[in-house]
């Protein structure tokens, strides 16, 4: 029992000289004042980068809807057929020999 004390002991004033180092002190402060109090935390830190990541899959993925718009418009310049074919699907557009019968779905 005494040895338990005796450790216990030791071990207070290892921390209490620790602490003493006003190296420690100041690190600690400044750790604290970083991570909490200034206006730039840590918690706005880790805010804006969740945002940013958020941000960049968005542009991404508008990379990659742009790429398919602009292979659609190429295809859609360059190839009659497919002109037609959307004229005819998003324009209800037909020949005059044509008619055309429209049939919506409700669901």
């Amino acid at each position: 029992m005494a040895r338990i004390l005796v450790e216990i002991a030791c071990m207070k004033r290892l921390i209490i000289k620790f602490f003493r180092n006003k190296f420690i002190l100041a690190f600690l402060f400044n750790l604290i004042y970083i991570s909490f109090i200034h206006n730039i935390n840590l918690f706005y830190i880790v805010r804006s980068k969740w945002e940013c990541d958020r941000l960049q899959a968005e542009i991404d993925m508008m990379k990659e809807k742009n790429q398919t718009v602009d292979h659609d418009l190429k295809d859609l310049t360059t190839n009659h057929r497919t002109l037609e074919r959307y004229a005819r699907e998003t324009f209800y557009m037909k020949r005059d020999n044509e008619d055309v019968y429209v049939i919506k779905t409700n669901y």
